[in-house]
């Protein structure tokens, strides 16, 4: 019996007249009638559909500390120029969107050129937060003043804003991936963001460490008043930003690679990202879950900065149309490229997990030194729930690469992990200290603040869960996609 899919090499007597059929990818023509079958062109439509319903959501959520629907004293000036530059993106949707390429007369590449100038604006309104907030940053540097950060409007509009700029080509494609194809505009485009996220991460780091540290070493009363305290605060500033630093380090190296896994790890931080951002903003214990409300700060001891977050939506929108609805290799190379993925997510919350142990043993260490009234107890509980999540996927990660484990107990450890995911943030909002309410406590500020005595628990934990859900599908399609090869090679044998 022999196989002709194609998914395994074929078998069997070859004609001299098949020889140069077999070893032929054959391209449509973009525009051409029939070039895009039906499914295909929903695919585009239905990616066209997302980028719109990202660019409204975004409208209404925050912007940053000062501006957005729910910020008080939010100008109007800037809701004129939001509205503005949204109607532009959703306007090259219209004019040159996927649902039009079945026309004789669509062009790819006007349609190109008219979605990506038309989409501009918006993404020059992003970088403005980000420069306002590199400047509050600077200006503010040891002071009590908090910058206005870039919150998850940003993040959504921006992600909208990339697939809204992509004319998608059309088809999906089977067979291996041409040498040079992964190398396009957009994934180049990914890669430079993910340049870009690591280096102000790295700066951020270094700017605020300084101050944090300057801060400690700076007493009224010199050498010999230096103690316990300042130590403490010395400590905590490096660990935990050090912890932040690493989390963006990590995620921003998938953005540098070409990788089908890479890109399929990618698309599930971003997405992971803007459900956690709207998440935190949108629930009643937002607040508690993140001190900022889910607006992100700088990369610093405030935990994982704007730096990863804006970057990580970016560039899975920018990766998405290709990953997701374009070139298909042979089922065994699509179930390598799943079970990567799923590996390279569990990197990062294992290297999570053990930076939040760390982080609460070091606030173990210094409630201990300097006698604070907080239960040790809820923090070695919350360090546990961080080492049992870190060794669970480590595990999973050494056992995903071998093809021989079992689906089924794969797919159950996954579950396990994103379980205990959940549960992390969880028994972190409630287990941990708070400082006791009274008569003259100053008032709550109406966007951010909480009574937490310690934030570790944040945003990115949040972020972690989707992305512990993704792992958990990645595994169950690398699982059919096995028995889908075993049960053809059974067949062929």
């Amino acid at each position: 019996m022999v196989s002709q899919s194609s998914d395994e090499t074929p078998t069997g007597p070859i004609e001299p007249g098949q020889a140069q059929q077999t070893t032929r990818i054959i391209r449509p023509a973009p525009g051409a009638p029939g070039a895009t079958g039906d499914p295909a062109r929903r695919r585009h439509v239905v990616s066209d559909l997302i980028a719109v319903a990202l660019l409204v959501v975004a409208v209404f959520l925050p912007w940053n500390l000062y501006f957005g629907v729910g910020i008080p004293g939010s100008r109007p000036a800037l809701f004129t120029v939001l509205i503005a530059v949204t109607a532009l993106s959703l306007l090259a949707v219209a004019v040159a969107g996927s649902w039009r390429s079945g026309g004789a007369r669509f062009n790819p590449a006007t349609a190109g050129r008219v979605r990506l100038w038309l989409n501009v604006p918006y993404a020059l309104l992003v970088l403005a937060f980000v420069g306002f907030d590199a400047f509050e940053t600077v200006r503010f540097g040891g002071t009590v003043n908090v910058p206005g950060g870039v919150g998850p409007g940003a993040w959504v509009g921006i992600a909208g804003c990339m697939l809204s700029a992509q004319a998608v080509a059309a088809g999906a494609r089977s067979g291996p991936v041409p040498e040079g194809d992964a190398h396009t505009g957009w994934l180049r485009s990914a890669r430079l963001v993910g340049v870009a996220s690591m280096a102000l991460a790295v700066l951020s780091f270094g700017f605020n460490l300084y101050w944090r540290v300057r801060y400690a070493l700076q007493n009224a009363g010199g050498a010999a008043e230096f103690g316990k305290q300042n130590v403490a605060v010395i400590v905590t500033a490096v660990v935990y930003g050090v912890v932040a630093l690493v989390a963006v380090l990590v995620a921003g190296r998938w953005l540098l690679r070409d990788a089908r896994a890479a890109r399929l790890a990618t698309v599930a931080l971003g997405a992971s990202t803007l459900a956690a951002g709207i998440l935190v903003w949108s629930l009643p214990l937002g607040r508690d879950i993140d001190a900022f409300h889910g607006i992100a700060q700088n990369t610093s001891t405030a935990g994982v900065g704007f730096e990863g977050y804006l970057a990580w939506a970016a560039a899975a929108a920018m990766v998405a149309p290709r990953t997701l609805f374009g070139h298909r290799n042979t089922t065994g190379a699509e179930e390598s490229a799943w079970r990567a993925a799923a590996r390279i997510g569990l990197l990062l919350i294992a290297v999570w997990g053990v930076g939040s142990m760390l982080m609460r043993m070091t606030d173990l260490f210094v409630a201990v030194s300097l006698n604070y009234p907080f239960s040790r107890y809820d923090t070695v509980v919350l360090a546990a729930f961080d080492l049992a999540t870190a060794l669970l996927a480590a595990w999973l990660r050494i056992n995903l690469g071998h093809a021989a484990r079992s689906p089924r107990v794969i797919s159950t450890v996954c579950g396990l992990v994103a379980t205990l995911s959940v549960a992390r943030v969880v028994v972190g909002v409630v287990l941990a200290p708070r400082f006791a309410d009274s008569p003259n406590s100053p008032a709550q500020h109406p966007v951010y603040g909480n009574n937490l005595a310690q934030q570790i628990t944040s945003t990115f934990d949040v972020t972690l869960c989707g992305l512990a859900l993704c792992i958990l599908g990645a595994a169950v399609v690398a699982g059919q996609l096995r028995g889908r090869r075993l049960r053809r090679r059974r067949a062929v044998g």
